[in-house]
């Protein structure tokens, strides 16, 4: 694979609408497993200040269609006297919507005075495509610093270099499927995005939070697994774009071949049948 150097923060997903679309059909998968926007230990009041951080599309920019993610679902349920700011490396997924703020941010980079200090709560979601394997130490020091005394760090994400086929018949193969994942997985370890999520909440406890709790769940609604599996196709899809556009991918070296690569997982898929599982790790940290 190229050993093209990589850029901090370098992020392993392509930014488009296709994109966008992918993560808010992710997004209501995940909840339909988790069940609430903020973790139970966090108490809401009628000013709070909350910061989502790496906020991507906050909201899909399509009124007709009104698509939530985090920031919007959030600001549902919310007084209207709270403060909702996004924050983000590139503003290209970046919506206009009134009383939600965005802001143009490297999470592994110190964030501006102004910000420091101030928020009852950080959200981080999803970060497995974006940082190296050593940079989420960096970044979770980093966003402690917008916490007031008191405040909590909220992170969701997964390992999506441990996905699985799952349901395949006895006596049948899903080997297109598989294969997606395990030239997922090359791909990922390449880039080094391949944390232990497990060792997450002993990070936050290194970086000085209290009261530090980790729950894993599993993603097997069945209400939702079609979806959920359709998100990890196109995942796959976008991580290898994204992968050969960063010229990160020796094993296949055209668009068209990634797009044969998502039609032959979809076959297996339909044919086979089968599906795709992994796990979400919410992990929640109070500053002191």
């Amino acid at each position: 694979m190229t050993n093209k150097p990589q850029s901090r923060g370098e992020y392993l997903l392509v930014r488009n609408m296709a994109e966008s679309e992918r993560l808010e059909m992710q997004f209501k998968a995940w909840q339909a497993n988790i069940g609430y926007l903020l973790h139970p230990a966090i108490k809401t009041h009628d000013h709070m200040r909350i910061a989502d951080v790496g906020t991507g599309t906050g909201l899909v920019a399509n009124p007709s269609e009104r698509r939530k993610i985090w920031l919007r679902e959030l600001a549902d349920v919310l007084p209207s006297t709270c403060q909702l700011d996004g924050f983000d490396l590139s503003d290209t997924m970046f919506p206009s919507k009134e009383n939600i703020s965005f802001h143009h941010q490297n999470l592994l980079e110190l964030f501006p005075d102004e910000y420091l200090g101030k928020y009852d709560v950080a959200n981080v979601r999803v970060m497995i495509a974006a940082l190296s394997s050593n940079e989420w130490e960096v970044a979770v020091r980093n966003i402690i610093t917008l916490l007031k005394p008191g405040g909590y760090l909220q992170w969701v994400d997964c390992a999506a270099h441990e996905v699985v086929v799952k349901g395949v018949p006895e006596g049948k193969r899903a080997t297109n499927a598989q294969h997606g994942i395990d030239l997922i997985q090359r791909t990922m370890i390449s880039a080094g995005k391949t944390p232990n999520l497990v060792a997450l909440c002993g990070t936050f406890q290194k970086s000085g939070l209290e009261s530090c709790e980790e729950r894993i769940y599993t993603l097997d609604n069945p209400e939702t697994r079609e979806n959920l599996t359709l998100t990890v196709v196109t995942g796959i899809q976008h991580i290898l774009t994204a992968a050969l556009n960063l010229d990160k991918l020796d094993e296949m070296q055209t668009i068209d071949q990634i797009m044969e690569l998502k039609e032959a997982i979809l076959s297996d898929l339909h044919n086979v049948p089968c599906y795709y599982f992994f796990d979400v790790h919410v992990v929640v940290g109070r500053k002191a």
